[in-house]
């Protein structure tokens, strides 16, 4: 081991205590103030708050650093010249302060030896270390500072002859040097990850270029501070590691800091490389060499060793070093998550070349053949996620894809699966996307009576064991699983062309339901699955991987379809979101809304999940359209089958119709088995359901004035725009209704004019005043609109008797009202199949429709003969696909779905348990304001306090980001753009609302974002 690493771990850290060091200060350099130690693994670090300079001057807080005593004035030289580099370069860095007499670098005697000091400006901010979350524009902002350094000090001459155990030219010497102090169950692992990632760093060691580095800008050795509401790496401490090393070396530290982290995903670390890459390369700078690439990950795994096995030194030197003690944990699972992650990989990953060669991944011909027992070729299977040979019906099971082939083989004797597409039968409802692993790194063949695989080129056999061949076809290694070779095939034999690798291996034909039963399927199943490889991957790489991974372990495989002559050209299943956006964006009108700053692309959804193009699951809380969940198979059926019979438009006679309005009123009966209304009148939409019965207010009492409520949003079309006052809508929603729109207060008990027990009289009392108003000024009003939950101020409920006392008022000066149920209606609320009949009121018109038809455009205006029929006196009226056979078929049907899987009460009973589950939730996190609503209608408010109840809308946004990376769909809503949306399929769970609290608890209690 280098000496000055073996003196440095028989020392000790120096011994000086704060008092001594306060003391120290005042001497050398006038100062006096509360000292504090920061920790240092093996010199000593006190934090210096002077009370005032030596002329009575303010002085800003210093660090006092005492040096180990191990190191040489050269070293310190090095650091003083590297912070001055920075400086120079505008970067945030201690800067050293002379002292009394005018040097910069001071030395203090302790038990007998010596030691420089230096007191150096200190850096204002906050570590990293302790965050267990770090978000994307944190971690990205942390390679452009390494960019930085590095080339601010490209230029700086080391002056000292180091050898350190921090500088990973020596990584293997310290590992093995430390490795009797590590625990013997973990010392194995620890030098073979070693051993294999220095064996790689060697191959291109002559190659890393070499300058002056910092050594250990990680996330304890870097400041943050708040910029423009959000965090940002502002600055670098710590420079007792600076040494002339690999540059790539200062790349690698950093790396390896981030992997005790909670990051989004692994796409994070190659944003990180990115950013890194491109700073290094401003500026004519130097960009990473084929080397560097070669070497990052290798040292990342050394990185992660060397810390391990100093932790474990350091604590056996000094076992009441609690800084040594506290990092053991996270610097395991580092050194876990980097030596799990393939070097080869994860150099594809990190830093792709566009030149890099193709020849050592692709196969030039197929090189392999399946051949079932009769002799035929297999029929290839699409598991993409926009494939159609995976069902709806069968997904987000634990045994999908058993089920999912046991289907295929009843129809076809041998398929094969591809490697090339991501497998939607691979996803999981509750798992982060970045743990799903949607991504096969082989491809797979299944029959159901047994099938070889055949090489057709000459090979040699590498090794052979139970279910596992390994064979040299010429610059590529193939890999064979669950296969049975032939006793023979020991390693060097030669296998020519047309001679069989071995037999698929019989599987147990078990299927396991959700709860937790099994039923075994008829076909006997035999499976196998390979890879080709290059000649140099390793042996132990993963057989799947998550989306964020793909990239990298994708392009060590990328032969294996080639090689079995499938087809690798055609469907493209591989969606770039960002060109897909772009595409989007295109031809979209600007003030199109959209979700999300990097949205995923969807594809695909079943019952309360959407599924993206990398085949991965999101809990869906947003979609209220899909009331019955995505994909009803009774829903598609009632449709397919409509549209191969008939599909026209109501002024022709069928039966579907009058079958649909029927049904529609059987939901509207009161206690007493009878229905207030007796007419249904079939649209294609929420705003043509508003629109259609605005006009019918108006016909049918002579009037044109309307009332609507503020903050609230009732459609698109000329008129339900006017009514719409939404200001999040339309800023200007309050200035420009047109003369016939009369807005009143929306009665809003918790946030609005009035709150508290009185606040529905008290709306009421200045509704009744706006409705005397319009008629002493001679337009009394047609009708007075209201959604029967308040869904733009946050799914708020009315105040309490403001329905009933508006629908009085209404009628008292001749108006109609208007319930507005298109979002909250369709059981819902749960209480009740309307929201309406909650609040004990019976509109004289009802417009609904969302939920209807679960995706087929359908609404409807519900409301009595006597008041539709005056629509005659203006013409005629008809609505193309409003009422046609296939929304009739899709309306009935999902009825019928909402009756047979009772999701009315379903609606109630995880509506209230996800309700309570979010109060709980309350108690810890003061953000929370209140949970609105009923049923699976809700919001929850966010709020910087709860006294001023001031809307927390940067919150909510950052939450909804934060949410989709732990594959939950949420959006914001409300005026105010402070209240988390969850409106979800009506088939939503209770493991499944536990999964979405869960998910927010872990988001609320992050500190940046």
């Amino acid at each position: 081991m280098p000496m000055a690493a073996t003196e440095a771990a028989s020392y000790g850290r120096p011994a000086i205590t704060p008092e001594l060091a306060a003391t120290l200060v005042a001497q050398r350099y006038g100062l006096t103030g509360a000292v504090t130690e920061l920790g240092s693994q093996q010199d000593r670090n006190f934090l210096l708050r002077p009370d005032t300079g030596p002329s009575g001057a303010s002085v800003g807080a210093l660090v006092f650093k005492v040096f180990h005593p191990a190191t040489d004035a050269a070293v310190v030289h090095d650091q003083v010249a590297a912070m001055t580099a920075l400086a120079s370069a505008g970067i945030e860095a201690p800067a050293p302060v002379a002292a009394a007499d005018g040097t910069l670098v001071q030395r203090v005697a302790l038990d007998g030896a010596d030691h420089f000091a230096v007191a150096l400006r200190f850096v204002e901010g906050e570590q990293l270390v302790d965050e267990r979350h770090l978000p994307t524009h944190l971690v990205t902002g942390l390679a452009s500072l390494v960019a930085r350094v590095s080339r601010a000090l490209a230029d700086v001459p080391a002056t000292a002859d180091r050898e350190t155990q921090w500088d990973l030219r020596h990584a293997a010497t310290v590992v093995s040097e430390f490795a009797p102090a590590v625990p013997e169950d973990r010392r194995g692992r620890l030098l073979a990850v070693t051993e294999r990632a220095w064996a790689r760093v060697q191959q291109v060691a002559d190659d890393l270029p070499v300058q002056l580095i910092h050594g250990d800008i990680t996330d304890d050795n870097v400041v943050a501070r708040t910029v423009d509401a959000r965090p940002r790496v502002v600055g670098v401490i710590d420079f007792g590691d600076v040494v002339g090393s690999w540059r790539i070396g200062e790349v690698a530290v950093t790396l390896a800091s981030m992997l005790h982290h909670d990051l989004d995903d692994h796409g994070v670390l190659r944003a990180m490389t990115a950013t890194l890459e491109q700073g290094l390369a401003a500026d004519d700078g130097l960009p990473l060499t084929p080397a560097e690439r070669s070497a990052l990950w290798p040292l990342v795994q050394l990185r992660c060793a060397v810390l391990v096995a100093s932790g474990w030194q350091q604590l056996a030197v000094d076992p009441h070093n609690t800084y040594a003690t506290t990092r053991m944990a996270h610097e395991w699972r580092s050194f876990e998550t980097a030596a799990g992650l393939d070097a080869d990989a994860m150099a594809a990953l990190l830093l792709p070349r566009e030149d890099a060669d193709a020849s050592t991944t692709e196969a030039p011909a197929a090189l392999l053949a399946l051949r079932g027992v009769d002799g035929g070729s297999p029929t290839p299977l699409s598991f993409a996620p926009d494939g159609d040979d995976a069902p709806s019906r069968l997904l987000l099971r634990p045994d999908t894809e058993a089920l999912v082939l046991h289907h295929a083989l009843a129809r076809h004797p041998l398929v094969v699966v591809p490697q090339r597409e991501p497998r939607v039968t691979s996803a999981r409802p509750g798992v982060r996307p970045d743990r799903q692993h949607t991504y096969p790194l082989a491809a797979e063949s299944v029959s159901r009576g047994g099938h070889e695989l055949v090489t057709l080129s000459d090979a040699i056999v590498l090794s052979a064991g139970p279910g596992t061949l390994h064979v040299r076809i010429g610059a590529h290694r193939l890999e064979v699983a669950d296969v049975q070779p032939s006793p023979a095939y020991v390693p060097g034999a030669l296998l020519t062309a047309g001679e069989s690798l071995g037999r698929a291996t019989p599987l147990d034909q078990v299927s396991t339901h959700a709860d937790g039963s099994t039923t075994t399927l008829e076909h006997a199943r035999h499976h196998l699955r390979l890879r080709l490889l290059p000649a140099s991957a390793a042996i132990d790489l993963p057989w799947d991987c998550p989306a964020d991974l793909a990239p990298g372990y994708g392009a060590l495989v990328a032969g294996t379809d080639a090689a079995l002559g499938l087809a690798t050209s055609g469907t493209d299943h591989a969606v770039d979101a960002a060109s897909e956006q772009a595409r989007r964006n295109a031809f979209l009108p600007d003030n199109t809304e959209r979700y999300y700053a990097r949205p995923p692309v969807f594809v695909r959804g079943w019952r309360s999940h959407l599924l993206d193009a990398d085949g991965r699951a999101h809990l869906d809380m947003v979609n209220n359209v899909a009331a019955i969940g995505h994909s009803h198979p009774r829903l598609q059926a009632a449709v397919t089958r409509a549209l191969g019979r008939l599909n026209t438009n109501s002024r022709f006679l069928y039966r579907d119709l009058a079958d649909l309005s029927e049904r529609i009123l059987e939901t509207t009966r009161g206690a007493d088995g009878t229905s207030p209304y007796d007419s249904v009148v079939l649209v294609n939409s929420g705003t043509e359901a508003v629109d259609l019965a605005l006009r019918m207010a108006t016909i049918a009492t002579g009037r044109r004035q309307v009332v609507t409520h503020a903050e609230g949003y009732h459609g698109w079309s000329t008129a339900a725009d006017a009514i719409t006052t939404s200001a999040y809508d339309n800023p200007h929603a309050l200035d420009s209704r047109p003369s016939w729109v009369t807005v009143t207060d929306v009665p809003n008990a918790f946030r609005g004019t009035h709150r508290g027990e009185g606040a529905g009289a008290a709306y009421a009392a200045d509704l009744n005043g706006v409705l005397d108003g319009l008629v002493d000024a001679g337009t009394a009003p047609a009708a007075v609109i209201m959604e029967s939950i308040l869904g733009n101020s946050g799914g708020v409920v009315p105040a309490a008797g403001y329905s009933v006392a508006m629908q009085e008022a209404a009628h008292r000066v001749g108006a109609l009202t208007i319930a507005d149920e298109v979002q909250v209606g369709y059981a819902r609320t749960g209480e009740s199949f309307w929201a309406f009949q909650a609040e004990g009121v019976t509109p004289d018109v009802v417009v609904c429709a969302k939920a209807m038809g679960n995706g087929v455009p359908l609404g409807a205006v519900i409301t009595r003969k006597e008041i539709s029929d005056q629509l005659g006196r203006e013409g005629t009226f008809f609505s193309t696909t409003g009422g046609s056979p296939v929304a009739c078929a899709a309306g009935l049907a999902v009825l019928d779905v909402l009756a047979d899987e009772a999701l009315q009460a379903n609606a109630k009973a995880v509506g209230d348990h996800l309700a309570g589950r979010v109060a709980e939730l309350a108690e810890r996190h003061e953000s929370i304001a209140a949970v609105h609503g009923r049923g699976l209608y809700r919001g929850i408010e966010l709020v910087t306090d709860r006294d001023s109840l001031t809307p927390d809308a940067a919150l909510t946004a950052a939450v909804c980001e934060a949410l989709l990376a732990r594959g939950v769909i949420d959006q914001a809503t409300s005026e105010r753009q402070n209240v988390l949306k969850v409106k979800p399929p009506l088939t939503l769970t209770v493991e499944e609302a536990d999964s979405y609290v869960d998910a927010l608890d872990e988001v609320l209690s992050r500190k940046w974002f």
